[in-house]
This record gives C-alpha cells, structure tokens and sequence, in this order.
C-alpha cells in the first residue's frame, strides 16, 4: 500500500513523500511539492497493484530500454564484427523494442518477459527464434545490471528458457552424388555457371555468406585445388555487410576434390571480366531487373536458391532443400567416402568435432570387416 509522508523542507515549506513496495518487495519513493499530486501518484499506485501492474513504470527516473539498446550496441560496437552488430540491431528492432522500448528498464517484470515469449510462440515463430531472441533481452539486462542502470535480478531469468530447437520441417537433408549431379544439370541447362555453383556448393560445403564473399584471389585451381574462407558477405536490411567468417576455426583451407569441379571452376573464372584482380569477386550477381551478370556486386544467395535452385531440385524430385543442405550434403559425401570426422570438421569450419559426431554421426562408415579381421586374429593368438 502506497503512504503520504510531510516533511520540512530547509526552506520551511513542505514536501510530500510517497513510499510504496514494488513488484520485488523493494522499498520506492518518490518527493512531491504539492499534496494534491502526491495524492493522485499514490492513487496511481494503487490502481496498478490492484490491477497486477508493474509500478515502477510510473517513476520518471532512468533510463529506457530503448535507450540501454543504444547503449549497449555503441559498447560492443569495437568488439563485434558489423555483420554481427547489424544482426542484434535488426533484432532488437525487430522483436524487443516494439515491445519494450518505450519502458523504463526496472518496469520489464518477469512476468511481461513471460507474456512476450507466449506470445511470440503463439505467433508461429520457430523456437530457436524465440529463443534467439529472448537470449538477446537476457543480454540487455546483464548489461544494464552491471552498470547499475537496473538493480537487478534480470527478470529473464525467471521465465522458462525457451528450447533451442529446429523445427520439423527444417531437419537437415543429405543429397546423394546422383542427386547432386541430377539437380546441377538441369541448373546448367539454364545457365552452365549456375550447375557449377551447385556443384561447389555440394563439394565444399561453404556456408551462404562464404559463397558470396568468395574472391578470385581464395580459389585456387592449381595444384592442391583448394578453397582459401577469409571473407563473407551478408544482406542485412538489403545492406552488404562484408565480413569475416563466424570463428576462427572458420576461417580454413578446404580442398576442391573433385579434378572435374576444377575444370567447371577455370571456365567460370575465364568468363569473369575481373578476374585480373585478386579482390575481385569470383561468382556473378544479377543486374536488378535483368538477366544480365554483375560481377561487382556479391551474388544473392537467397535468390538463387528462390529463383534457380528450388525449382531446379522440384524438376528432379528433390523437395525441400535449402541452400545450407549443400553443407550437409558435403559432409554426407566426405564420410561416405571414408575421410574422418576430424578432417570433415575441419572443413566444415566447425567449432568442435562432437558438432560433427552430433549431426552426422549415422553416416560414418559402418563396415568393420577389418576389424572384426584383427581382432579375431589377436584372440586366436592369445588362445594358442
């Protein structure tokens, strides 16, 4: 409940002290000079514990979670790549402004935290959207607690995590060599540098972005053909954002296996206008509006896979594919083939090989004859 205190002021007028408890069992006040709009503030109050509302909402005082976005995102600005920095923004402004913005940081209860994450589940949102983002306000509240612009505890943390988790239709889909040669050829009937795309893509397994930022300078089609990962390119907010690829075990050499992809490769490269120039880009965009090429602007791998690809892979059978199953089915490819896991890891630019053992542990080669060969011949021996 919300009490009027008078006090003396040095100058021997008077002010008017409400207290009250807030949602956490914390002591507030708050000084007015005239009675009349302590009276009302106090009835403010009251109304909005009756009605199971926050009432720090109602003190002036600090800052907005609008305003703890700016400046949380000018401190990590030298510390996080752009690509990385113009994500959480259009995640903020995406999902967490909208909803909190306009709110004083200690007014987020947990239970509104709650409210949101429902009703963005309700939305249809994939959980590890949901997820993403309400790792992302969590994040908020760790910085605004510890500079003291939120005493704390971060009201994240008491709503449920939401689970990280794919959705269904979203499982992750392994080409084989004859689907892949199926898919690339009906590309090359429309354009031959487009199946030769396809089939990079399938034997590589660079990520999207590192397609995109591929430059004439990164592939190399000599001895030892191999791919050289240093540079991505993002659109972000119809912005090109150029990068560098997501970690440090990101950044690799993986090798072009296949003396036919080479040869597909140079004719790519013979066609390119700018292939005089190691910065210059090695696949083509499209001119907006026309079928024409651009080889100065990355390729948009989003309308490749919407425009070319998909009803590619429909013409032959294959439903839904994205442009990550390329990914996939490289490592289906490298295993089936008998490479290690250790070496498809390290291709695949993963963090770690239990990532790898994760997802495609089933496809690892399966036959030990030659096990069963050894040890059969140890037990004989030790029998004798």
């Amino acid at each position: 409940m919300a009490s009027i205190t008078t006090k003396t002021r040095k100058d021997g007028g008077a002010s008017y002290v409400v207290e009250w408890r807030d949602e956490s069992g914390d002591k507030r006040r708050r000084t007015f000079r005239v009675s009349r709009d302590a009276e009302r503030f106090a009835a403010r109050i009251e109304t909005a514990k009756a009605e199971g509302r926050p009432t720090l909402e109602h003190n002036p005082r600090g800052e907005t979670v609008a305003q703890v976005v700016e400046m949380s995102l000018a401190a990590a600005a030298q510390k996080l790549k752009p690509g990385t920095l113009a994500g959480y923004r259009l995640m903020y402004d995406r999902a967490i402004l909208p909803e909190f913005g306009r709110l004083r940081v200690t007014a987020v209860t947990s239970q509104r935290v709650e409210a949101w994450v429902a009703k963005l589940t309700a939305q249809g949102l994939a959980p590890h959207t949901v997820h993403n983002y309400w790792v992302g306000l969590s994040r908020l509240f760790t910085y605004a607690i510890r500079h003291r612009i939120h005493p704390g505890p971060n009201p994240c943390a008491a709503v449920e995590r939401p689970k990280n988790r794919p959705r269904e239709d979203f499982a992750a889909r392994f080409l084989t060599a004859a689907q892949v040669e199926a898919v690339a050829g009906h590309l090359a009937e429309r354009e031959e540098w487009m199946g030769t795309l396809f089939r990079f893509m399938s034997f590589t397994g660079l990520r999207a972005s590192e397609v995109a930022g591929l430059r004439v300078q990164d592939v190399v089609l000599g001895g030892g053909a191999h791919v050289e990962v240093r540079q991505t390119y993002r659109r972000i907010n119809n912005v090109w954002v150029k990068g560098t690829p997501k970690s440090s075990r990101s950044t690799r050499d993986v090798p072009i296996l296949s003396r036919a992809l080479v040869a597909e490769l140079r004719k790519v490269l013979l066609a390119n206008p700018n292939s005089g120039d190691p910065e210059a880009l090695f696949w083509p965009a499209r001119e907006n509006g026309s079928r024409r090429l651009d080889w100065s602007r990355p390729i948009a791998m989003s309308g490749f896979l919407n425009y070319y690809l998909l009803p590619a892979a429909q013409a032959v059978g294959v439903d839904h594919i994205r442009n990550h199953d390329t990914r996939h089915t490289a490592a289906s490819l490298w295993l089936a083939a008998g490479f290690q896991p250790f070496q498809v890891s390290r291709w695949l630019g993963h963090s770690s090989l239990e990532l790898v053992g994760r997802v495609y542990g089933h496809l690892y080669v399966s036959d030990y004859s030659a096990e069963v060969e050894r040890f059969e011949a140890f037990t004989r021996t030790a029998e004798a």
